[in-house]
């Protein structure tokens, strides 16, 4: 009798469809080899003990990473909302904006996108034309963190590879602008700190309306 050849791609079909496969048939694992790291083309296979193991070490590796991330961020964030408060003219705060947030942070640039080409030449922001700017405005106090795009027409002498662009209340300096983080790693294509990101924002929108 003739049996059947089973490709691999019948076995993959076929565990999806049985996800409990391996919670019902446990003995079988020892049986199995498991590639040494997930994504790896490394050859090399392992027992399915040692590769839970060597996986818990590296989600162990990447928590530790992320928190040490979110201290040394949010250390930062604090530091710089002193600094804005302090701050009492206009003049003074964008200087602080757009000179020593980027050092604080390590970032590329840390600044105000506007039409406004007077206050551009004055206190050094961004320039862009509102119709660009209205493409890239979404509703008041969204943040988008993503990959920077060239087409946007940021002009800017510094590299950059991602980006957080926040939309401000267009009650600051009574027209609508653009807070810009622009980073020369991928730190907003993460999402990483998101919340500190957006917090820091709404901090420097309130101090545009105070001023």
């Amino acid at each position: 009798m003739l049996t059947k050849k089973i490709n691999k791609k019948q076995v993959v079909e076929y565990l999806l469809k049985n996800p409990d496969f391996f919670c019902e048939t446990p003995k079988i694992l020892s049986e199995l080899n498991f590639p040494v790291g997930i994504g790896t083309k490394s050859k090399n296979v392992v027992s399915f003990k040692d590769w839970v193991i060597s996986n818990l070490k590296s989600q162990k590796v990447e928590i530790i990473e992320n928190a040490r991330h979110n201290y040394f961020t949010q250390q930062k964030i604090h530091e710089a909302v002193i600094d804005i408060i302090k701050k009492k003219g206009k003049e003074e705060f964008l200087m602080c904006l757009n000179k020593k947030l980027p050092k604080l942070f390590d970032l590329s640039v840390v600044n105000l996108i506007t039409s406004n080409q007077q206050n551009c030449k004055e206190f050094k922001l961004i320039h862009m034309n509102i119709k660009n700017i209205n493409k890239m405005y979404n509703s008041k106090n969204f943040l988008l963190m993503d990959a920077y795009d060239d087409k946007l027409g940021i002009n800017s002498d510094e590299k950059i590879y991602s980006n957080a662009i926040f939309s401000l209340d267009e009650n600051c300096l009574n027209e609508k602008m653009l807070l810009f983080f622009g980073s020369k790693d991928n730190r907003f294509i993460t999402n990483r700190a998101y919340d500190l990101i957006f917090f820091l924002s709404k901090i420097i929108e309130q101090k545009l309306k105070d001023i």
